[in-house]
């Protein structure tokens, strides 16, 4: 039985983000970021989610998207993992994260260098 993808975009280390609910048959043939790319494009969203979006794309701004701490590419189920409601019904999970580089760290030329690029 094809149970929905609950999708959730966190900015940095916080522990709530953006969700989205996807119905099966609205997920299947799609890539993550096709998802990631739907949740960001939302028009709708109340006065609290649109201070997490604005977190987001401040992270994303020098910063990348990462679920399992790779890229967000392809399949988003070979990333879930399934959970179940308090009722009992189950749902895949993918939780993604804005990560953007520490302050601090080399800067683009000097990584470079060190990296021998």
């Amino acid at each position: 039985m094809p149970v929905p993808l609950v999708v959730e975009i966190l900015p940095g280390q916080a522990a709530e983000g953006l969700l989205e609910v996807f119905e099966p048959g609205t997920y299947e043939g799609r890539t993550l970021q096709e998802l990631v790319d739907v949740i960001l494009a939302r028009q709708d969203l109340s006065v609290e989610e649109r201070e997490i979006l604005e977190d987001i794309l401040l992270q994303m701004e020098r910063g990348v998207l990462l679920c399992g701490g790779r890229p967000i590419e392809g399949d988003p189920l070979d990333r879930a993992r399934v959970e179940e409601t308090d009722e009992g019904e189950k749902y895949y999970y993918v939780a993604v994260r804005a990560l953007r580089p520490q302050e601090g760290g080399l800067s683009g030329s000097w990584e470079a260098a060190v990296r021998g690029q």
